[in-house]
């Protein structure tokens, strides 16, 4: 399994690249923000619920309690503010802006989970941050900049970037002892509940519509069942700091997403940025993996 994890906490990441496409086409089709978050967050906790009800792996069978459920549940609101905050953000500045302030969550995570666990990373995954911010900057066409941008849609993106760094340190910290797909399930139960709140007044005014529940459901696919459950399942698996980075390949996604379904166009310094990025993921994977070898023959 541990050898496994970097590959399905890659393809969690990738995945997560899809859905800012699939927004752009639903809200084309006529969707609106807030229900279509609402319907996508819903979808998500009906198919896990379902999922949890079949296996029959009930809550009280796991050696847990309500503390640590209501914990786990309060962590899932990290990406229901993720998306709150993004879509601000994407209001005010380009989304080149808003994906730069987004990958803040690579440094904003290493540094999280060194306070959690109170051990600093490596010098090699920090000279990975500083390729991945670099590479963030490049492959989201934010260089050189032509305009001014709003502060307000900055901070908005940076609290977006908060929420999805801890998003991925309480899946990796938070509740261990519950089954991989029940955790999952609080989590995006405890996004829902956010999501709820904070896009009510809109949900209410605003009509079903079968594009919103269509694109919904395939959201929620994408942005939740999928990565969570691989953020669930490996995420405690990495070494500190590797996570981080490997969700880092969000960006080289969307825009490679964005190239195939909305016909986006890519230039030759976003490539570099996305093969920066790139070769910023695999070298400390590749590097550990030397390393095991080489512990394990001596």
């Amino acid at each position: 399994m541990k050898k496994i994890a970097p590959l399905f906490v890659a393809l969690g990441a990738l995945s997560f690249g899809v859905p800012a496409s699939l927004f752009k086409i639903a809200r084309r089709e006529g969707g609106v923000n807030g229900p279509l978050l609402f319907w996508s967050f819903l979808s998500a906790v009906v198919i896990l619920g379902i999922v949890h009800v079949a296996r029959r792996n009930w809550l009280r069978y796991q050696h847990t309690n309500w503390k640590q459920i209501g914990l786990v549940i309060a962590a899932g609101t990290g990406s229901g503010f993720t998306n709150t905050f993004y879509i601000q953000a994407l209001k005010l500045i380009p989304v080149a802006a808003a994906a730069v302030m987004l990958m803040q969550a690579v440094w904003l995570s290493v540094l999280l989970g060194s306070l959690i666990q109170r051990r600093w990373p490596s010098r090699l995954q920090v000279l990975s941050i500083v390729l991945v911010l670099v590479g963030t900057v490049l492959a989201a066409g934010l260089f050189p900049i032509t305009e001014a941008l709003s502060p307000l849609g900055l901070f908005f993106g940076f609290l977006a970037a908060c929420g999805y760094a801890c998003t991925m340190q309480f899946t990796a910290s938070l509740g261990n002892n519950l089954d991989p797909m029940t955790k999952t399930w609080l989590l995006c139960f405890g996004a829902f509940l956010l999501i709820s709140i904070v896009w009510g007044p809109q949900i209410t005014t605003s009509p079903v519509t079968w594009p919103t529940l269509k694109w919904g459901v395939l959201i929620a696919l994408f942005s939740m069942v999928f990565p969570l459950v691989a953020y669930s399942l490996f995420m405690p698996l990495l070494d500190l700091g590797i996570g981080p980075i490997l969700s880092s390949l969000e960006l080289p996604s969307s825009i490679a997403v964005a190239f195939i379904l909305l016909g986006e166009t890519v230039s030759g310094l976003q490539m570099v940025g996305v093969l920066i990025i790139i070769t910023a993921v695999v070298m400390p994977n590749v590097w550990g993996m030397w390393h095991r070898q080489r512990t394990n023959k001596a």
